[in-house]
């Protein structure tokens, strides 16, 4: 029994030892298959890995053209209009339409402007003239302050071409490729350079204007001073420009050979033509309001002529309200709209009738 039990022992030892070296064994490594490898079958290994297949173009064309977007079969929503619906439709917007017609009006009527033709004032030695203004109605603050231009058409496209986009930005002096005929100071008739506001310098007559073009030639420069009573108002002439203007057009090239600084905001308004053939353009601004039977005394310096196209010069005194100005055009066109809806809507109805009337007959 000892040398069984012997014997048993002595081979569950190398059973063991044989389960040791099993584990002990290194496992195989894949690298290590490719080092044994020859170089060529490694290099082919190595640039099979990491081919991307090419894509199938024309599958992919394919896919695309067959598409829902392309062929048209994206989940829609097709209403069926009815004799009912259509009325409904026809209604709201017609009560729509005339209650903001209402309103429109309603706002325009607190907008009362005063205006004044000033085309043929007297003027003195000095090229001013004063014109008064009575008046007759309580403006509230801010009251806003225009000049208009009758008879000047700035929608023509000879003119409104007649600009350098370039020099506006200050990004060139030379350039003049779109301003003529008005390219150099001669053409435009300005000879003082904006060197300083009191030591303008004198322009070469053969240069190219800075700006140039005839927008820019035409530039209305009257000046206006108010008072009330006798007494000096102040007039804000700031902010009157687009913002977008005033980031574009936002640096000057040199002022010693501009005749107006570029940055000048009352030059800025004047650049944007008006698509109307009598322009009203922001001044400035009064911050204080204005009362009924109140004198506005307005000194002008007149330099701007429009006798020899026949037309005339105002100037005008308004507020504003959340709709804009006095625009009573846009509240009548409202109504107008809203009541051929609403007429529409009554139509419709009395054809349903009709027809319905006709069904029941038969």
């Amino acid at each position: 029994m000892n040398s069984l039990n012997q014997n048993q022992i002595h081979t569950s030892n190398e059973n063991i030892n044989n389960k040791n070296e099993i584990n002990t064994t290194p496992t195989p490594n894949r690298n290590s298959k490719l080092e044994t490898q020859p170089t060529n079958i490694r290099k082919f290994i190595s640039t099979q890995s990491i081919v991307v297949p090419e894509k199938d173009e024309e599958l992919e064309y394919q896919q695309i053209k067959d598409s829902k977007f392309k062929q048209q079969r994206l989940p829609a929503w097709r209403p069926v209009p009815t004799i009912s619906n259509i009325i409904i439709v026809f209604s709201l917007f017609g009560i729509f339409f005339i209650v903001m017609g209402i309103f429109i009006l309603k706002y325009a009527k607190k907008i009362k402007p005063e205006e004044k033709d000033y085309t043929s004032c007297e003027l003195n030695a000095t090229n001013f003239c004063n014109v008064e203004i009575k008046l007759k109605n309580n403006i509230e603050q801010p009251v806003f302050v225009y000049y208009q231009l009758d008879g000047f058409f700035q929608n023509i496209r000879r003119y409104l071409k007649s600009k350098e986009i370039d020099q506006l930005t200050g990004d060139d002096a030379n350039a003049h490729d779109n301003c003529e005929p008005a390219e150099t100071n001669e053409e435009m008739g300005f000879s003082k350079g904006q060197k300083a506001i009191d030591n303008k310098t004198e322009l070469i007559m053969n240069n190219i204007a800075i700006p140039c073009g005839l927008i820019a030639k035409t530039y209305f420069n009257d000046n206006f001073t108010f008072y009330i009573n006798n007494k000096l108002i102040i007039v804000d002439e700031s902010n009157i420009a687009f913002d977008r203007d005033k980031k574009i057009y936002n640096k000057d090239i040199d002022l010693s050979k501009q005749w107006i600084s570029l940055k000048d905001e009352h030059f800025l308004v004047w650049m944007r033509p008006s698509g109307l053939p009598n322009p009203m353009k922001l001044w400035g601004k009064i911050n204080q309001d204005l009362k009924k039977d109140d004198t506005i005394k307005i000194e002008i310096e007149y330099n701007y002529e429009v006798k020899h196209y026949g037309g005339k010069k105002k100037i005008i005194l308004s507020n504003t309200t959340m709709f804009g100005g006095k625009n009573t055009f846009m509240g009548i066109c409202y109504i107008v709209v809203g009541i051929l809806s609403l007429i529409c809507a009554i139509i419709f109805l009395i054809g349903y009738q009709i027809q319905m009337q006709k069904e029941k007959e038969l």
